[in-house]
């Protein structure tokens, strides 16, 4: 179904990644300071049916607030509790933080743990018009806002696990391994506690080739494409380096060879460089499933080696 939305959406892409081209001779898209503030925690929205509360993280002129807020999912009488954070996927045109939380709300809050569910632009013109680098931004800033807020409402800021799924797992791996995004926000790599990037091809978009069937270098491209770089330097797998403070790490190895070899790469290049990994083995489940598996019950391929790994991580 994903896959069917997504695809009403190129033909307007195409266009609008066109209208976005790189001034001749640029070498690199710079790196913008943070725009607006990080606001103080005041929400614009509070649902009764659950300990939940959305609100904005960052403020941008002209940019609709609810691409840029989080839902906070609290445990009763939560206090000093590990943090979960999540990043919807969709390609980087569709998708919402609440998409697929049925089972994680409760997978997550049954331990005691917070899930924050994190909203970013998105690279169409009526869902903010983001280009590179607007998505790890965005994210950076949501973590920036969860490391100062989040003891408000009992959790512990030094215990944040950084999640996503598909685009997500883009973003999440991008954030997760290079510094510059939480730099911005006066933070390091280790302000994450771990990282769980969830299926993707963009952890080396190179080694993705431009045939892939599921479209996704035209989604990179739309969503990226104003970097002329954007092939490499949005390419988590080349950018890991030894010693810079990425933390432990967890990801799926499924779908077809070429799938296979670049997340096997990417968690191979970061144990070279002495980066703690865990891989699950998920070749029985469809990309969607990835997700919508998390919690689901009855699951034994997603949710067992994912909550050892987060227990491991806040060692619990």
């Amino acid at each position: 179904m994903a896959h069917k939305t997504l695809a009403l959406f190129l033909i307007l892409l195409l266009f609008s990644s066109a209208c976005r081209s790189s001034p001749s001779g640029a070498t690199s898209a710079p790196m913008p300071p943070p725009q607006g503030d990080l606001p103080t925690p005041t929400a614009f929205t509070q649902t009764g049916t659950r300990q939940s509360t959305t609100l904005a993280y960052h403020t941008i002129a002209g940019v609709d607030p609810d691409l840029l807020s989080l839902d906070i999912y609290t445990p009763p009488n939560a206090q000093n509790a590990p943090v979960v954070m999540w990043v919807h996927g969709g390609g980087y045109v569709i998708g919402d933080k609440a998409n697929q939380m049925r089972y994680k709300i409760d997978l997550f809050n049954t331990q005691g743990w917070i899930l924050v569910s994190v909203n970013y632009r998105l690279s169409r013109p009526d869902k903010g018009a983001a280009q590179f680098p607007d998505h790890f931004m965005d994210v950076a800033a949501a973590v920036a806002w969860v490391h100062e807020h989040i003891d408000e409402y009992g959790g512990d800021p030094s215990r944040i696990a950084l999640l996503g799924h598909s685009a997500g797992a883009d973003i999440v791996a991008n954030v997760g391994v290079n510094p510059t995004y939480l730099q911005t926000y006066g933070l390091n790599l280790n302000a994450l506690t771990c990282l769980a990037p969830l299926d993707t091809e963009g952890f080396d978009k190179v080694a993705a080739g431009v045939g892939d069937p599921a479209g996704e270098q035209q989604q990179w491209k739309n969503a990226l494409g104003n970097n002329p770089n954007y092939l490499t330097e949005t390419s988590a797998t080349l950018l890991i380096q030894p010693n810079i403070g990425i933390p432990p790490v967890l990801g799926v190895v499924r779908g077809n060879a070429r799938r296979q070899h670049i997340e096997i790469a990417f968690l191979e290049t970061l144990a070279t460089a002495g980066v703690p990994v865990t891989r699950i083995d998920a070749h029985t489940l469809s990309h969607n499933e990835v997700n919508s598996q998390i919690g689901a019950p009855g699951d034994t391929v997603m949710t067992p080696p994912l909550m050892n790994f987060l227990k491991s991580c806040f060692e619990e």
